[in-house]
């Protein structure tokens, strides 16, 4: 007798095989990648005066004036440049230096 005799014998099985790869799906992409996005929109609704930032071009500035849609950041002194809010990719804390992936 050969594995594949019978064509409805591993039917029960692979049906049981989607909903627990679905739900592997889930806990190890889609949940992480939701918490990553809340994380990051209340990063950016909470940005204020004063804060020191980095966008995703690699910009560092400090926060000059938090409009609704747009941040005017302040790059050196009396330099300011005006970038949208979801450009920016993380806070940085004044006392400890910005560290990066690489330097992990």
């Amino acid at each position: 007798m050969h594995l594949y005799d019978s064509p409805a014998s591993g039917l029960p099985s692979g049906i049981m095989m989607i909903p627990i790869m679905l739900a592997i799906f889930y806990f190890v992409l889609w949940r992480p990648q939701q918490q990553e996005a809340k994380a990051q929109q209340t990063l950016i609704a909470g940005l204020q005066r004063g804060d020191l930032v980095v966008t995703a071009g690699g910009v560092h500035g400090k926060v000059h004036e938090a409009r609704a849609d747009t941040l005017v950041l302040e790059v050196s002194p009396n330099s300011y440049i005006t970038v949208d809010r979801d450009t920016v990719k993380r806070k940085v804390n004044a006392e400890t230096p910005a560290v990066t992936k690489a330097e992990k």
